[in-house]
Parts: C-alpha cells; structure tokens; sequence
C-alpha cells in the first residue's frame, strides 16, 4: 500500500513540474520578428497626422502587433498599436502634437513588432519638424463672434486683434488646419494657463470695457491682457477681505499703477500729498513724490483709498529710533479718505495718517476743508511713531510762517484751528521742515485750489 502511495505522489509531481514547465516556456522568445522596411516623411509641421510605411517578416510564430512612437528627444508625445498578424505591409498615422516651446529640430518614429511569443524588432526614422506660421488666428469669444488675429511684425508666432471687447473676455483661439496633413487646433484654459486642446475658455483681463488688443504667441503660449491686482506688477498681498498690501521699495518721481481694480478705479480717493496724477492717463498712472525709501502701501477696497505708510526693514518707520517718518492722530473731525468716513478719533491703530516724507527733513499733510477735515473743530498733534508715546509738544514744533488757518496751542503741542478759518473745498497744504531736528521743527501752510495734473514726462 505504502508502495503505491510513493508511486502516486511520485507521478503528481512529475506532471506538476511538467506544466510548469509549460507554463513558463510560454513566455519565452521563440521564434523572430523583424522589420524590414520603415518610411515616413522627411519633413512635417507641428499638429500634422503624418503617415508612416512599414514592412514585417517572421520566422516559427505567427506576428501578433506592432507599436509606432513619435519621440521628442526622450520622451513619447504620440503612439499608436497596430495589429500585424501575418507578415507583408501595413500602414499607419501618428500625430505631431503642437507642444509649448519646442522649437524647430528632429524627432524620431520608432518602431516595434512582436510575435504571439513576444519575440521583437525595432526600427527607427528621423522626421525634421517646423513650428507653423499661421496667416491668422481666430479669437472666439463667449458669444461665437469671430475676431481675427494676424501676427505681428518682428514679433515671431504672436498675433494680435485690437476690438471693442468687455473687461472680462472670455474665449477660445482657433488655428486652422496648415498644409496638406494639418489638423485644426483649438487653445483654450488648463489649470488657469493657455493650453491646446481644451476649449475651456480663456479669461483675458483688462481693467476697462472698450478698445483694447489682445495677443497670443503660438509658441510661448503667453497672452494679453491679463491685469493682475498689483502695483507695477507686483501682486498684493490679502490681509483681509477689504484690505491688501505692498511692501516694496519707491524712488521719488516714480511712476505708479495700480491694476486690477478695473472700473472701480475712479471712485478710489488719490492722497494728493503721496501721489501727483499724470497728465493723459485719466488718473491711472501716479507718480509718487515722497523720498527713496521702503513703503507699505495697501488699498482699502471698503474706503476705497491708497494708504502708503514709510517702513523701515519689516517694521513701520518710527523717528524714536532715527527713521525719517512723522505720525498723524486726531480727533472725530479729521481723517483719510474723509473724517465723516474714517475719523480718526484719538484712535493708535489703522486710522493714523503718515505725512508724506519728501526728503531733507520735509513732511507733508495736505487737508480738504469739509472732506478729510472738518471746518470750525480743528484738534490734531504730529507723533514720532504710530500710535501713543513721543509727541510733537509745543517745545518742538512751532509755525515758520504767519498763517492764521492753524496755530499750534502752547498747552500741549495740539494743531487746532486759527483765527482765519478754512473755506470748504480748498486744501491745506501743510508742511513741517524738521531738517533742524525733530526738537526744532517748523509747520508752514499753504491754501490751494487745486492740483494739477503733472507732465507725463518721466523724471530723471
């Protein structure tokens, strides 16, 4: 009994090992595979279904399938898998994708066959590619109306239309098919960027409806306009749901916009102590007058205002500690952009105003009777720093002029009003030299009508 047992498992084993055996010998090469012949075209553009000619052979097992690649340097961009069950000539399309900044140059078809025992071959045909220059692009906005571009001179792939559009223009590029084996191709938006393929639309920004042009390089993929929320293109920083920064370093004379803000710009209050408005630009470009130094500026979307406060490194500028920088805090009756909207109130935080700091020891507060000061109360005091501590007290400021709008009150220091009072409607330009030091300072005041805009001549 035991010596028929011994047989059994004996046999079991030998017709395991024996499918096994089988079973691995299934995949390997048997056989060959070959190609014997590969043709595709010399040249082709980018965005082409190019046809490619191929010819295979084998020899024990039957062909199973081939694989065409296109490579770009590396990397496979396009491939197709095309059944080759017997030998003889088969056919085939690749496409040449249209790819963002890949210039002019070689790419490779590769080629590979296989038998049913996965026996291969490989071949290879380099193809020399060229970029398209298209006659015109057309911009599709949300609506279907076709807008034209047509490519710049000396500017390579870009092409540009310039119509009445909306701010907020929202739409696809279209390329048409280019020569005999070309394929139409649509740009849309991918992931918040130009890409080709999608027909998500592209929303193109300007910060007004009317005329404007729009470009895109069908190379770079780059478009215009796309206006972000930023001074001279430095985007702002969120601090909060109404208010958002810059910290950054200005030149005096320098030329400021402000994007992003788009209609609701001219509704936005100018402080015409920081900023003169060029002439020609409806207001849209400033040009900053305080001295060279680091500033925060930070736009208030609730007051609508630009608040620009004098920094030092990280911290806001403070004159106990030699920074060149006054501090301005008032009662209920004064304020920027307006006391009735924003009075300060005695108040230490957000509220403070920062004279504008012209250089040599000038700062500057100019007041609009009835709109950031009110006619009749007057009750404010210049300070070292932003907020309570070292104050201006009526030993170290005094009036360097014989102005009777506003008097310095010998008790305290405090700026209160004089015996002439403000008319509504005029400003108050108020300067206070401490090019003596902040012990010594003198305040001079002049009324104005008002401030011209400047030439848009850059100053040098």
């Amino acid at each position: 009994m035991r010596k028929r047992l011994l047989l059994f498992l004996t046999a079991v084993s030998l017709i395991s090992l024996s499918s096994c055996n089988d079973k691995n010998d299934e995949f390997d090469d048997k056989g060959s595979s070959s190609v014997t012949s590969l043709t595709a075209p010399e040249t082709a553009y980018m965005g082409d279904s190019i046809t490619f000619n191929f010819k295979v052979s084998s020899e024990g097992i039957r062909l199973n399938q081939s694989k065409a690649q296109l490579l770009f340097g590396e990397t496979v961009v396009s491939e197709r898998i095309i059944l080759t069950p017997t030998a003889g000539e088969y056919s085939g399309k690749l496409l040449i994708p249209f790819m963002k900044n890949i210039p002019d140059g070689e790419v490779t078809v590769k080629l590979r066959v296989q038998n049913e025992r996965f026996a291969s071959s490989t071949a290879e045909e380099n193809i020399q590619i060229v970029r398209p220059t298209f006659p015109k692009l057309v911009l599709r906005d949300a609506e279907g109306t076709p807008h034209d571009m047509y490519p710049v001179p000396d500017q390579p792939y870009t092409y540009a239309v310039t119509d009445v559009f909306p701010s907020e223009l929202f739409a696809t590029i279209e390329a048409p098919k280019y020569g005999e084996n070309g394929n139409a191709i649509v740009f849309g938006s991918a992931d918040g960027k130009i890409a080709n393929g999608v027909t998500d639309k592209i929303n193109f920004s300007a910060d007004l409806d009317g005329s404007y042009q729009v470009t895109f390089n069908t190379l770079t993929y780059e478009g215009t306009p796309f206006i972000k929320f930023a001074m001279n293109n430095i985007e702002f920083e969120k601090v909060d749901d109404t208010h958002y920064k810059v910290e950054t370093d200005l030149t005096q004379g320098q030329d400021i916009n402000i994007t992003g803000l788009k209609a609701d710009y001219p509704n936005y209050w100018i402080n015409p102590a920081i900023f003169d408005k060029i002439a020609g630009t409806n207001g849209k470009t400033l040009r900053f007058r305080g001295r060279d130094g680091k500033y925060r500026l930070t736009v208030d979307k609730n007051l609508k205002f630009f608040k620009v406060e004098a920094m030092n490194g990280s911290a806001l500028a403070d004159l106990t500690k030699g920074d060149d920088v006054i501090w301005c805090i008032g009662d209920g009756n004064i304020g920027q952009p307006s006391y009735s909207k924003n009075n300060i109130n005695w108040s230490t935080g957000d509220k403070v105003l920062c004279l504008a700091p012209l250089g040599n020891g000038l700062h500057q507060l100019i007041l609009k009777a009835n709109e950031t000061i009110k006619v009749g109360n007057i009750n404010f005091k210049f300070y070292y720093q932003r907020g309570w501590g070292t104050e201006f007290t009526a030993d170290k400021i005094s009036l360097g002029d014989d102005t009777t709008w506003f008097r310095v009150n010998a008790a305290d220091g405090n700026i209160r009003g004089g015996t002439t009072p403000l008319i509504a409607g005029k400003y108050y330009v108020i300067t206070v030299d401490m090019s003596a030091g902040p012990t010594k300072a003198k305040m001079y005041v002049e009324e104005k009508d008002s401030f011209p805009e400047v030439d848009p001549t850059p100053v040098k």
